[in-house]
């Protein structure tokens, strides 16, 4: 049972401390709300809200934060038969707030649904994104950012880990032509005329479970690997409202060449330590995939499966082709990570590089980075390190080329689905000594930043994409 629950504090000096310890409840995604009475306090803390008691059946029903399940009287200096009766009034004015919040937001979803949308008039694109998210909401924000500079309105609606997820009431209110959603198809509440945009970037388990996928006429997917679009398939998706992911955008306001900054550093990596193993996998089969790495052999499905039928066991068919796809990510990015660390110093940067057993990788790793220093960081950086093990065109490749270092990028190649592959303007290694080499003797590729790489990592090509669906889709 979890320790910390949505809280309304009568004391506004306790609600103040305990919200600055933002303790996590049930998941790592939500934060502990802290309601409070009292005089208000001046704050940034996203879970820290002010909410006078004769306020409080009124804004709690129509706010958008989740609902306090837990009353703090500590601060106070009352009596027992006080605090009963303050408990008692919370508890039933609740109730009457969860009868009026399931009240609008019913009406959120039913003004949503009915609501008529003038093509006519200024597109107005929605996008829901989450602090919690490394990655997402950064580029979730780099989209609304090129949407609203190209004159489009636009309602980038950033989650904090507070918010009631079912409410609908931001959303309803804007009223948009179109939402595009990162990882999750979030179209069961929009209307019938509603163009909504998917874009996968990672196995979710929405792809892959056994509930059947809601599929509307106007819904987009943009699939970034051949596994995530044939899962799609496999659970109903039309093909012809899949579209292949041939770019990676960049917001290139953000990534840069910067001259004043001096290429001081031989290499960097930017990303985390997959740390999770896969249950099945003994010591033998640890070394046997790592073997293959080693090898320079192909490190595709095949050859993965072959070394777990070698001791006899078999993945859950259920579960295999995301557990292959996890495998042959983890594997290649530890271990070319590790290839680097070994002979050569480098800068690593991310999350759980401390808790590997390698003392190289220990004595590189720095740390996290945030998102407005790795541009610094790459334009510092000779090389940058890319390994994603299935894929050659990647957030981080299109970002470290706009930032004017050399990708050297795990050779992928003979299992990649992709078209381009930029053989000219990328070093590719398959093997250790082959990573050394370069490193030893700071090779370089034979193009370096051609305009139309340069041009392919942006987000004109997206927006046109969908741009060209949507007047495709009015014209039916």
């Amino acid at each position: 049972m979890n320790e910390f629950s949505d809280t309304y504090f009568f004391s506004a000096e306790e609600a103040y401390k305990v919200a600055s310890q933002q303790n996590k409840i049930e998941r790592e995604s939500q934060i502990q709300v802290c309601y409070y009475d009292g005089e208000k306090i001046e704050s940034e803390l996203a879970n820290l809200i002010y909410l006078p008691f004769d306020n409080m059946l009124h804004d709690l029903a129509t706010g958008r934060y989740r609902l306090p399940t837990a009353v703090n009287l500590d601060g106070l200096e009352l009596s027992s038969t006080v605090k009963m009766g303050i408990m008692t009034n919370f508890n039933i004015s609740l109730v009457e707030v969860r009868h009026y919040r399931n009240q609008y937001n019913k009406l959120y979803m039913e003004n949503l649904q009915k609501a008529k949308l003038d093509f006519s008039e200024k597109l107005r694109f929605y996008l829901v994104a989450s602090v919690t998210t490394q990655v997402m909401q950064y580029v979730s924000k780099s989209i609304a950012k090129f949407l609203e500079d190209l004159g489009y309105d636009v309602f980038y609606d950033l989650y904090h880990g507070v918010e009631d997820i079912r409410c609908l009431k931001n959303i309803s209110a804007y009223n948009p032509h179109v939402t595009i959603n990162i990882n999750h198809f979030n179209n069961r509440y929009i209307n019938d005329d509603c163009f909504n945009v998917v874009w996968f970037q990672d196995a979710m388990e929405t792809l892959s479970d056994s509930v059947p996928l809601y599929i509307r006429p106007r819904d987009m997917v943009f699939s970034y690997a051949k596994l995530f679009t044939d899962l799609l398939l496999a659970k109903g998706m039309k093909k012809e409202s899949i579209f292949k992911q041939e770019l990676i955008p960049v917001n290139i306001k953000e990534f840069f060449d910067d001259p004043n900054i001096t290429r001081d550093k031989q290499v960097v990596f930017v990303g985390s330590r997959y740390s999770r193993q896969q249950e099945e996998i003994t010591e033998e089969i640890d070394a046997d995939l790592k073997a293959l790495l080693q090898e320079g052999k192909t490190f595709n499905h095949e050859n993965i499966e072959a070394v777990f039928a070698k001791y006899k066991l078999q993945l859950l068919e259920s579960e295999k082709q995301v557990a292959l796809n996890y495998i042959q990510q983890s594997y290649t990015r530890n271990t070319v990570v590790e290839w680097a660390c070994d002979k050569h110093e480098m800068e690593l940067y991310g999350y759980n590089w401390d808790k590997s057993e390698n003392d190289a990788i220990k004595k590189n790793f720095r740390g996290s980075i945030s998102k407005e220093n790795v541009n610094k960081l790459y334009n510092s950086a000779r090389y940058v390190l890319a390994a994603s093990g299935q894929v050659i065109n990647t957030q981080r490749l299109g970002e470290l080329v706009h930032s004017g270092a050399i990708p050297l990028i795990y050779d992928s190649r003979d299992l990649t689905h992709e078209e381009e592959t930029w053989d000219d303007e990328c070093l590719y290694f398959k093997t250790k000594s082959e990573l050394e080499y370069i490193l030893d003797n700071n090779i370089e590729p034979k193009v370096y930043k051609s305009d139309r790489m340069l041009d392919y990592f942006t987000y004109h090509s997206f927006i046109n994409t969908i741009l060209a669906e949507i007047k495709k889709g009015l014209s039916v």
